[in-house]
């Protein structure tokens, strides 16, 4: 073999071992991105199942804000969170019940966000992770958005004295829109891997009765 049948050898070897290499990188990635796009779309679709079982089976009043017996948000005044619901499935004054509060919960110490649940009483945990965006809109029987003034001007039921008083606006609640948006884990994926957003409606069965 001559010297210049190497030399061309040699750079044919080299031309493929880098188109090779060129190929592989890429292919690295999305090796790597496919499990945590599996779990993305776990604490997905783990959020959107209960937020919509506690949905369906919601008795009014349907609440925007957080209720219970630890930071109840009425015994400060606040009747409306865009980012929080409590759902009652047993009647609204009754103690022995449980509700459930979905919220987002946002640690600004470690960067991480969760999706929350309180159950009205003492259980207050995580139900999914880096769940970064939550929104709840709510609608009337024509259709109608209903703005969020409207649920903290009153008039009050029970009377504007009872902790656990609500506006009685919201009993005009007929469909819930919920908004909800995850965000990959590590932070070197998120450059190749979106977040994923999800948009869905709710009509609680108990609100929509003839």
């Amino acid at each position: 073999m001559t010297i210049v049948e190497l030399l061309l050898a040699s750079a044919i070897t080299v031309t493929l071992m880098a188109t090779v290499l060129g190929v592989m990188g890429p292919l690295q990635r999305l090796f790597d991105t496919q499990p945590e796009y599996v779990d993305v779309h776990q604490r997905m679709r783990a959020s959107v199942d209960a937020i919509t079982k506690d949905l369906l089976a919601a008795g009014p009043p349907i609440m925007p804000y957080r209720a219970g017996v630890r930071r109840h948000d009425p015994a400060v005044g606040v009747f409306y969170r865009s980012d929080t619901i409590t759902l009652v499935s047993a009647p609204w004054d009754d103690q022995d019940g449980r509700s459930h509060t979905y919220y987002l919960k946002n640690d600004a110490a470690t960067g991480t966000a969760q999706l929350m649940r309180y159950d009205g009483h003492e259980s207050d945990l995580p139900l999914a992770d880096r769940v970064v965006g939550l929104e709840f809109d709510y609608f009337g029987a024509d259709g109608t958005q209903l703005v969020p003034e409207t649920f903290q001007d009153g008039p009050w039921f029970p009377d504007d004295e009872d902790r656990d008083r609500f506006d009685t606006d919201l009993l005009e609640i007929r469909r819930v829109r919920v908004t909800l948006r995850v965000q990959p884990a590590p932070v070197a994926l998120r450059r190749l891997l979106a977040d994923r957003e999800i948009r869905f409606d709710v009509a609680p069965r108990n609100l929509n009765r003839e």
